[in-house]
Order: structure tokens, then sequence, then C-alpha cells
């Protein structure tokens, strides 16, 4: 195993986080003017970076490919070690026993949101909050683009973007694929923030509901809930957040000047680039809207909106039909984006449509997105075999292939499907069977393990921010552990106890 790639990707890591000190640095320093936070904001930071410089002391002079065992080991431990960091905050200041701030910590960075902050807690350490969960969807990010490829084969990846990237463990390109993540995600940050911004909601606010939306982090922060243009900036950023990254990525490149060698006049440059420009993006756009992930997000967005706001209408619950189809659809986005933000009146709903709208968890958005559950194009997949086998069951001589977006699914990747699936269903029985030690019953058991696979954090009705807090010891770590699992997926776990035991099985031959 190469240590040293290790130490040089943990090393790449923490000097991306500690970009991030400089956000609640500034917000400390000028506008609560509490020079303690910053200050002690400022030694963690330095803290980071000196950890950064020991580690790439230690990862230099890596190989420029990376093994597999070293790529699964080196996802296992990214969040850990940020955490490492991310809680010392939350202690020092006394918000959150040591337990607790990691569970905390480590909630924020799966994206999961448990968000188990007292209310009283002041505004910076909620801004530190989605800081932390922000980053963490980064790090997800960039790992399904550089890392996860060699790690799962992508999981279907590839099929959502079929010749249209091409993923390589060697480290120059990994680094490219990095940035390009890095730009698209800022950028789709920054466009959120102008969205909450013009939606009435002041600059701190709007940094915040940018970061957790477009995140899918969520928690328990929502200013304005009876601000309407809010609620629909929110549902609308959730939304964005479903989407697969790598698209958005193919979409901003159209908008480039193209190169061109022509010495023409300013006006002609500029009608070229805009025929171009225009072709390239209105093709990408079509490309984009025909992807069976995109259809089938709009599919279930309609049905699930179509359905609870004809029985919400039927039993006469809201008095208003828009704000029926407004509350509606900001929760079918917030639960299918898995972000778990729910108002104060998702309370006021039958238990059937608590149950639709949670059951859209388990889909998530599209494979290349920053949202959990088992992602819609694994679903299709799915649903695909189930019918290629019905098929075979009638017509036993047929041969059947399983196509998606007009191209033959690998049977590697099929097999890979099935077996994620496979274990998704047993990581649910185990964690919800562990969660049972610690005295919990069976409906709060399951429902908190369902939360933390899926990273939706808490499901009204079944955990709560409390449930999480009134666990013992054991029962805190083995949450972050569910956490890291349904995060990173099992196969990731899976890999790294083989690769030990092989390499123990040949140390002892």
């Amino acid at each position: 195993m190469d240590k040293k790639i290790i130490f040089s990707l943990l090393g790449n890591v923490l000097i991306a986080f500690s970009v991030t000190f400089a956000l609640p640095i500034f917000y400390a320093a000028v506008f609560a003017r509490n020079f303690e936070y910053a200050v002690f904001f400022a030694i963690v930071g330095i803290c980071v970076l000196t950890v950064e410089r020991v580690l790439k002391k230690f990862g230099s002079g890596h190989r420029r490919r990376l093994p597999l065992l070293a790529a699964a080991i080196s996802m296992l431990l990214i969040y850990p070690v940020v955490a490492i960091f991310g809680f010392l905050p939350f202690v020092y200041f006394g918000i959150l026993p040591p337990i607790d701030a990691a569970l905390e910590t480590i909630s924020d960075l799966t994206s999961s949101g448990i968000s188990i902050l007292p209310q009283n807690s002041p505004y910076i350490f909620i801004l530190w909050q989605s800081v932390l969960m922000w980053f963490g969807s980064l790090i997800f990010l960039v790992m399904l683009v550089t890392v996860m490829p060699e790690v799962s084969g992508c999981f279907g990846l590839t099929l959502s973007l079929h010749g249209g990237q091409n993923f390589s463990p060697v480290f120059g390109q990994m680094l490219v694929m990095a940035e390009r993540m890095i730009k698209v995600y800022t950028a789709l940050t920054i466009f959120s923030f102008v969205i909450f911004k013009f939606a009435g909601l002041d600059f701190w606010d709007s940094i915040l509901m940018a970061m957790r939306c477009i995140s899918t982090g969520g928690g328990n922060f929502f200013p304005s809930q009876e601000n309407i243009l809010v609620e629909y900036a929110a549902a609308f950023v959730m939304i964005l957040a479903c989407g697969n990254f790598l698209f958005y990525h193919r979409l901003i490149v159209t908008l480039k000047p193209p190169i061109s060698r022509r010495r023409g006049k300013f006006f002609q440059r500029g009608i070229i680039y805009f025929k171009k420009v225009s072709k390239n993006f209105v093709h990408n756009v079509k490309h984009f809207f025909r992807n069976s992930e995109i259809k089938a997000i709009i599919g279930i967005i309609f049905f699930g909106v179509t359905i609870i706001t004809f029985r919400l209408h039927r039993h006469g619950i809201f008095s208003d039909s828009e704000d029926i189809l407004r509350q509606t659809f900001f929760h079918v986005a917030s639960f299918l984006s898995t972000t778990g933000i729910y108002l104060e009146t998702f309370e006021q709903l039958d238990n059937f449509d608590k149950f639709l709208i949670v059951l859209m968890a388990i889909f998530g958005g599209c494979i290349g997105s920053v949202t959990g559950g088992i992602k819609i194009m694994r679903v299709i997949v799915l649903a695909r075999i189930l019918k290629a086998e019905l098929t075979k069951t009638i017509h036993p001589r047929m041969v059947t292939a399983i196509k998606v977006n007009h191209f033959t699914v690998p049977q590697e990747i099929i097999g890979r499907i099935l077996g994620f699936f496979f274990l998704v269903c047993i990581s649910l029985f185990v964690s919800a069977a562990g969660l049972s030690f610690t005295g919990l019953d069976f409906s709060e058991a399951v429902g908190m393990s369902f939360a933390c696979l899926t990273n939706l954090g808490t499901l009204p009705g079944l955990c709560e921010p409390e449930n999480f807090l009134g666990l013992p010891i054991a029962g805190k770590f083995f949450c972050m552990s569910i956490l890291i699992i349904g995060r990173l997926e099992i196969f990731v776990i899976l890999i790294v106890i083989a690769g030990l035991i092989s390499r123990r099985n040949i140390k002892e031959w």
C-alpha cells in the first residue's frame, strides 16, 4: 500500500479546508466584533495548515497513479481527519460536549444535518455548521470524480455522462477533475446566494441558506418561514442540487468564448461568439433534458406534487390553493434532495402524505449530485433489470439488453448496482439492529438508521435531534460510522477490509 499518496491526498483536503476558516474569521472580526472567536478560528486554521505541511512532507515522492486500496483508505479517512479540526469550536466555547460535537461535525460533513446545536447558539456557530455542510459536499464531489471511479467504477456515473468525461487514476488528471468540480460548485453557490438575496434575505442569511441548500445539508435553520419567495428560492436551489454537477460543468464550459484566429472587427467576433455559444448551449440543454435521470426527477416531482396537492385540497387542510402547491413543492424538493428541511406546516400533513414525501429520500438525485439515497440512475437500472427478467420469463429465448440513454448498460455495472442494492438492504438491517441494542424501540431504530444511511438526518415523527442526543456514547459513535458509510457507500468499507486481510495473508505466507 502506497502510504505516501494517502498522506498527499489528505494534505490536499486540509489545504482546501483551511480556506473555509476565512469566512467565520471575517464574520467574527468585522460583523460580530468578537475577537476571541476570530483569534480561535485563526489558530485552528493555522493548525490545519501545519498538519497539511507535515502530511505533504510525508507524502512527497508518491507514485503518479492511485492504487485501489490507497484510494479506499483515503476516502475512509477524509471525513474523520477533517472532523478533528471541525469540532474544536463547538467544544472550546462550550456549545456541545466533545461526543455531541463530534456527532454534529460528522453529520454536517456528510450533509446529513442532524443539527443538535442548542437553539440559542451564537450565530457564528450556525455559520460554522453551514461551512462544514458546504465543505463536506465539496469533498464528496471531488471524490466522486477522482477517487470513487477507482474504488467503485462510478456505479453508473459513466452511464449518465457517456462520452462526456474521462476518469483516470493518474494523479495529474485527478487534479484537473477536482479543479473543475470546485469551480462549478463555487459558481452554483454564488448563484444560489444571489437567488436568496433577491428573495429578501439579508447578506449572511443568504450565505447560510445557499450553503445549506446547495450542499443538501439542511438542518433546522430556516429564516423567514413566512416569506413565500424564500420558500420558492430554497426549493429551486434544492432541485438544482439534485442535478448532475458534471452536466453543469458541460453547460458552463459552453459559455466560454471559442478560440478563434480570425482578426476581424470586434462586432464580427462578437457575432461569431454568440452564434457558437448559442448553438452549443442549446445542444447541451436539449441533451440535459433528454437524460433519463432528469426526466425521472421531473416525473417524480410532478407525481408527488400532484398526488399530495390533490389530497390536501380534498381534505381542506390548507385554505389557500397557492399555499398547498407551494409547500407541497417545497417538501418534495427538500426530501427528494435529501436536504430534510421541513416547514412548521409539515406536521399538519396526513401520515400517507408524510410517508410519500419521506419515501422520495430513497431515490435521491442524479448520480453526479451531492444528494444521498440510492440515486435515480441506479433505480432506473434496477427497474429495467426487473422488466428484462419478466420478459425472459415470458419469452425464454428472447435476448434482452438493458439500455439507459440509448446506451447498453455493461454487465459489470449491472452486477455492481445489484450488489450495491443488496448491501444497502443489509446495511439498513445491521444499522437498525445495532441501534436497537442502545435501548431504542423498533420504529426509532429503523428511522434513525434510514435517516443516517440516506443522509437525510432527521425524520419528523420518527427520529428528531433529541433522539440522537439521548443515545449512549457507543450509540453516538455507531451513528457516526453509519453517517460516513451512508455518504461513502458500503463498498468502500468492504474494499478496505478485503485489502487489509489480503495483505495480511500475503505477509503470513
